[in-house]
């Protein structure tokens, strides 16, 4: 070997050692995507995660003719209100000229001018800058508004309109934001475009820059939740000229295949994780991965869940999750995938909600304030209650939803409001956006969280005198051994959830267990696996992942005084952690699945883990797929030979059109620009990575890649011109300076 060819295999495997730490600091790659799923046809979609118009939506308008009813009550519902041009919204907020606020460092003015309303924002003190209102942004809550930009950019303003309150809010009060972060700007057609108007492309030009976003409708249409309309249009079309077409079948909600004759999606006869995934794409906070998810579709198609394992910033204390696994943010559909109903595959979002529309609170079907009425929503499936506990036992009366029998198995009145099935099973736990809502796992209180964690639990949120020890001892006197035992296991779990978060590496046996049990929702199994990951890099970097201000979703260490800061974190990667790794691979999910394949990643036991990732290229999620392809190129895995190599490229192109969905991100460009190179495609990997530096001047990464491309070619100048360019960015990259010195030698 030349000393040339010595160096360049040098400067790969330092650069393949640099991305293999790097692929596992807060997913420094990219993204990753899921499963497919049967469309009205019944077929495996063909999905694309490239932005491109969808010819097939039409607009709810062409669906008022046939359902004029259904029609009417979603034009009265939130969701068409979801993102209104100025023009056809109804203004919430004060927007009298002079009008002022002030909040945060920040100071608005409200006028209007020509019909639209004006903001302008004054930044710790600085001069004004006025911005024109062109869209509203919610109406149950709060109201937003946004402004267009020059570049395309449509600016979510930092002030919101207190619906019931009717007051202006700065949005520090909703957003864990630094304080004095003037310079922070939420980009909707950046950071939270695809579920907020139907049919959306967010166009963004990576060359000129500028974003040229489009949509069918703004706002929720009938096709954001029933799929494109063109299919089922012309059907319906065909029916009206020649009635002989139209077979007959069954209408009611028992009928799954009734998507399939009508190709559009009826949520009410649908599968019920088929319609969750549909409610569930929008109303969960989620890693993107790929757009243009169509109603029907599998959610792990285009995007993963938010876990507790996933890093928030250091501002904000609280994060998404509670340590046992409950969303206190928002109502996320994380939640309900925790409930015993959601694992036995018998309930869905409409199990309980009306999406065109209800006239009681949160759209659901009854009015739950309602006495004993509002228990419905349980008693359309429960027939009767769990009696349990030495009292029941020793009764003869059977449990029931009524009189004593109710009694047996709540120990309270039976038209108390302790007797509700949601003032148990569904207690306040989201606290945060200025607002309380209620726990969708429907688990039963566990008061000893309350006493550890500070979870809220249902017994002393009403009897708000009393200890978390005396509702514990209480329950244990009325419910037995049993419960006990189960509010036991529930506080074992928010333990290890805690201490990982926490940066505690004696978690990992604990975690180990957790990932490979499949009585624990989705949620948790993925969490524990991909907690291992993130402890073993936690290991290898100092204690921190990708920044060194990340949190996890369960650590409070934030609020812990300097005395107590993280110590650094120690790791034993045992076999048996190892093996509960790859047996998290081969789950049922799809998304613990991609957990477990990046934290094998994380882990590098090159010998164990090669094996199952790579079986994981068949895999038949698109998310798993591409993740395992990703992982692979971390490991400096970028061909196999025979059909493994043919399942290789094509995950490996998954995993591109993955990088490509997202094209204002600098690190997808560079992801892309690494694995186009080591293919061999030397001039798609050079634009890629122009493009990374073009976007972000300051991501090291690209740099490094750019100087080992042109050490490949010989051009060694260029190449130490363009690592110091990545150590001036990041003093502390991994082996600059060894790299540098190499490439100077040989100039």
């Amino acid at each position: 070997m030349s000393r040339g060819n010595w160096f360049v295999s040098f400067a790969s495997a330092v650069l393949l050692l640099t991305i293999a730490v790097r692929a596992n600091q807060a997913s420094g790659l990219r993204p990753q995507a899921s499963e497919s799923s049967s469309q009205v046809s019944g077929l495996r979609p063909q999905v694309s995660g490239l932005g491109s118009q969808d010819t097939d939506y039409l607009g709810s308008a062409s669906c008022e003719r046939c359902h004029q009813k259904e029609y009417a009550a979603w034009k009265n519902s939130l969701h068409i209100k979801m993102t209104k041009p100025v023009a056809e919204a109804t203004i919430l907020g004060d927007f009298r000229d002079g009008a002022k606020f002030s909040d945060h460092d920040r100071s608005y003015t409200f006028s209007s001018k020509n019909g639209k309303p004006m903001i302008a924002i004054s930044f710790g003190g600085r001069p004004a800058e006025t911005f024109t209102v062109d869209y509203t942004l919610g109406s149950k809550r709060y109201q937003g508004y946004l402004s267009m930009l020059p570049e395309g950019r449509m600016y979510v303003l930092p002030v919101f309109w207190h619906v019931a309150d009717k007051r202006w809010i700065d949005w520090k009060e909703i957003t864990p934001i630094p304080e004095g972060a003037h310079a922070i700007r939420q980009i909707w057609n950046a950071n939270c475009f695809n579920c907020h108007a139907t049919n959306i492309v967010q166009g963004f030009d990576a060359t000129e820059k500028v974003y040229k976003t489009t949509w069918t409708e703004m706002g929720i249409g009938c096709e954001a939740c029933h799929g494109p309309g063109r299919p089922h249009v012309a059907l319906a079309e065909a029916w009206e000229k020649n009635p002989a077409l139209k077979p007959a079948y069954d209408t009611s909600d028992k009928n799954r295949q009734l998507t399939d004759v009508l190709k559009t999606l009826s949520t009410r006869s649908a599968e019920p994780r088929r319609t969750f995934d549909t409610c569930a794409y929008c109303h969960g906070n989620k890693k993107n991965i790929f757009v243009g998810f169509k109603a029907g579709e599998r959610y792990d198609d285009y995007a993963m869940p938010f876990l507790l394992s996933d890093p928030i910033p250091a501002n904000d204390y609280q994060g998404e999750f509670w340590p046992d696994g409950r969303p206190n943010r928002f109502n996320r559909p994380q939640a309900l995938t925790l409930s015993g109903c959601f694992k036995a595959g018998a309930i869905s979002c409409t199990s309980c909600h009306v999406a065109h529309g209800s006239p009681f609170d949160a759209s659901l079907k009854v009015d739950i304030h309602n006495g004993r009425d509002g228990d419905q929503l349980c008693t359309q499936c429960h027939d009767r209650p769990q009696a349990s506990g030495p009292r029941s036992q020793a009764s003869a009366v059977q449990a029931s939803f009524t009189g004593e029998g109710l009694r047996l198995h709540t120990f309270h009145a039976p038209q108390s409001e302790g007797s509700r099935c949601v003032n148990c099973h569904m207690s306040d736990v989201n606290w945060r956006l200025l607002i309380r809502k209620r726990d969708h796992t429907m688990q039963a209180p566990v008061p000893e969280t309350t006493t550890a964690y500070g979870i809220p639990n249902a017994c002393t949120t009403c009897h708000d005198d009393k200890s978390p020890e005396w509702a514990a001892k209480q329950m244990t006197e009325w419910w037995g051994d049993a419960d006990r035992d189960r509010r036991a296991k529930s506080a074992s779990l928010a333990d290890t959830m805690y201490r990982a978060g926490a940066g505690d590496g004696s978690a990992l046996p604990d975690l180990a267990r957790l990932a490979v049990d499949r009585s624990q929702g989705l949620v948790i199994r993925a969490s524990a696996a991909a907690y291992i990951g993130t402890l073993v890099t936690q290991s290898r970097t100092g204690g921190m992942v990708a920044k060194a201000n990340s949190e996890s979703q369960t650590s409070f260490a934030g609020l812990a005084p300097k005395a107590e800061a993280r110590k650094p974190v120690v790791v034993n990667v045992t076999p048996a952690i190892v093996n509960a790794l790859v047996g998290s691979a081969n789950d049922p999910e799809p998304t613990v699945r991609a957990a477990a394949v990046e934290a094998l990643g994380a882990v590098g036991d090159r010998q164990r883990s090669v094996v199952p990732i790579t079986a994981r290229l068949v895999d038949q999620s698109r998310v798993v797929r591409s993740k395992a392809a990703e992982v692979l190129v971390s490991f400096g895995i970028t061909e196999l030979p025979g059909a493994a190599g043919e399942a290789l490229r094509k995950a490996q192109d998954e995993y591109i059109v993955g990088l490509d969905t997202f094209p204002d991100s600098a690190s997808n460009h560079g992801a892309k620009g690494w694995l186009e190179a080591e293919r061999g495609n030397l001039i798609v990997a050079r634009d890629a990575l122009n493009k990374a530096t073009s976007l972000d001047p300051n991501y090291a990464f690209a740099w490094v890649i750019k100087g080992v491309l042109s050490a490949r070619d010989g051009k060694f100048a260029d190449a130490v011109e363009m690592w110091k360019k990545a150590r001036s960015i990041e003093p502390s990259y991994p082996n600059i300076n060894q790299l540098i010195a190499e490439a100077e030698k040989r100039k």
